[in-house]
């Protein structure tokens, strides 16, 4: 999906409830005049005095929460507004009132923990990480069923190289989140799917609302549907192009106690938090939990290839490689162009030893990236191992029959593959790569080209300063000096290597 990438800063709900409470106290009282004189010092001190009086004054907790955000003290407005919610003669309108102003809380806490975690983007600083911490566990405690500030959390902690508190705070996200995903793979959904395939799942909305985004980007529509009888708002994001818009999130089976206007908040499907797991998880060790992680994500948001790899290696490591073929051909076959399935596809193709149709991948891929250097690279490697298996297919030929004359093709697969080390030497990355000048250099002995093998040594021999301190360097052009009789050389090499 074409989406332009936003900065999240969350916008608060007006409150539209002015309706105040009946028979306050004389201290609610005095904090009201207080709060009208902008003096929320002695306004908190009137409603703390009317609470001990009646701790079950449930407009005195709601004005402390008031309060307490006017003094930029986020742990007692939490601690009231809270309060205030467990209050069992709140009127339904006041208690949707109260829900906004929990939700205003909670934009405040959330915007504070990415502005802080931006912060630590640049700084790199532990305290911006740790305010950001802050900040994100201040917004969950404040509405846990918003799941954006634990996906957040989850990432602080992964930087704060705190795996087992980032895998804990991602399965809390998973927790919220989990009912959702599992009714849209079911129902064959995925983010980016059309809106008119929604609809085709879900039938008619009950309602749609639209909403233009800030910049001018394009228009978020809103559409709420009854699955069973459970609340189901979808999220798609269309550019204005004419396009059938794209499902970009979901809240399925919102909490009862969220205000309309919470349950209607547009937002965007993350599948960070399962990468996160999936990658944790392998790193622990844990490769079942990993593939089950990694799987989601592949269902989810077909689209996204960053786990592909991880994935296809679970499969292999647990003896699933086939069933890893198969489901990389089904990917194909949906998203020809998608280079990273395809690449996998070749390496899989690889270690089952089908080295014709691996080279077929390969060259696919180089017809729509003529550059991509893990092809180049794979197809040279590809190239020159099989020469190597069919030169010592032959020199056993001769071991057993002295007058044995040696089909010399594997010269053939010995070209090829230095035709892609040399594409490959011409990105900056791989231009003066010593595993790839070694391999070229092997290549061309073996050939017989001297004067490349020559032109070679003395590409290598303007690199000594750049590899001076490389052990491996000296050890190269030992060898090289050596196969080419430059005796002097290869002792002066030999010496420069022994001191490193």
């Amino acid at each position: 999906m074409k989406r332009p990438a936003h900065i999240i800063v969350l916008i608060a709900f007006a409150a539209l409830i002015t309706q105040g409470f009946q028979c306050a106290s004389s201290d609610v009282a005095v904090a009201k005049r207080a709060i009208g004189q902008q003096d929320y010092t002695k306004a908190k001190a009137a409603l703390e005095r009317a609470l001990t009086v009646n701790p079950a004054d449930c407009e005195a907790m709601v004005l402390l929460g008031d309060v307490s955000q006017r003094l930029n003290d986020a742990d007692g407005m939490i601690s009231a507004y809270k309060r205030a919610s467990t209050c069992e003669n709140l009127k339904p309108e006041l208690r949707t009132e109260l829900s906004v102003k929990l939700y205003n809380a909670w934009v405040g806490q959330f915007n504070g923990a990415i502005t802080k975690y931006n912060d630590y983007v640049t700084s790199k600083s532990s305290e911006d990480l740790a305010q950001a911490a802050g900040y994100a566990e201040k917004a969950i405690e404040l509405k846990p069923m918003f799941s954006e500030p634990i996906s957040l959390l989850g990432q602080i902690r992964e930087n704060q190289k705190d795996t087992a508190a980032a895998i804990s705070t991602y399965l809390s996200w998973w927790d919220v989140e989990k009912p959702g995903f599992d009714l849209m793979i079911q129902k064959g959904l995925a983010i980016a799917s059309k809106r008119g395939d929604v609809i085709k799942t879900f039938g008619t909305p009950l309602q749609t609302k639209t909403d233009t985004l800030a910049d001018g980007s394009g228009t978020i529509i809103k559409d709420l549907f009854d699955v069973g009888g459970r609340q189901m708002y979808t999220f798609s994001y269309d550019d204005g192009k004419g396009a059938d818009s794209e499902l970009d999130g979901w809240t399925y089976n919102p909490s009862p106690t969220l205000a309309e206007s919470e349950k209607w908040r547009a937002k965007t499907a993350s599948v960070v938090p399962l990468k996160g797991l999936a990658f944790s998880y392998y790193q622990k060790g844990m490769e079942g939990p990993s593939l089950e992680f990694a799987t989601v994500v592949i269902k989810i948001k077909p689209s996204d290839s960053e786990l592909i790899p991880l994935r296809t290696q679970l499969l292999q490591n647990m003896g699933k490689t086939s069933e890893a073929i198969k489901e990389l051909k089904q990917l194909l076959v949906k998203t020809p162009t998608q280079i990273t399935y395809r690449l996998q596809y070749a390496t899989l193709l690889t270690t089952m030893n089908d080295n014709p149709k691996a080279i077929e991948q390969y060259n696919i891929v180089l017809k729509q990236d003529p550059t991509n250097e893990t092809a180049l690279y794979n197809l040279a490697a590809m190239y020159k191992n099989i020469a190597g298996e069919k030169q010592r297919v032959e020199l056993e030929k001769m071991d057993r029959d002295k007058k044995y004359q040696p089909n010399q093709s594997y010269n053939e697969d010995l070209k090829m593959a230095a035709e892609n080390f040399e594409r490959l030497r011409k990105s900056v990355k791989y231009a003066d790569d010593l595993v790839v000048i070694e391999q070229l250099a092997n290549i061309y002995e073996v050939r017989k080209e001297n004067s490349k093998v020559k032109g070679l040594i003395m590409e290598l021999e303007a690199l000594e300063i750049k590899f001076s301190k490389n052990k491996d360097y000296y050890r190269l052009m030992e060898g090289l000096y050596g196969r080419t009789r430059m005796y002097d050389k290869m002792k002066q090499a030999q010496e420069k290597g022994a001191k490193l």
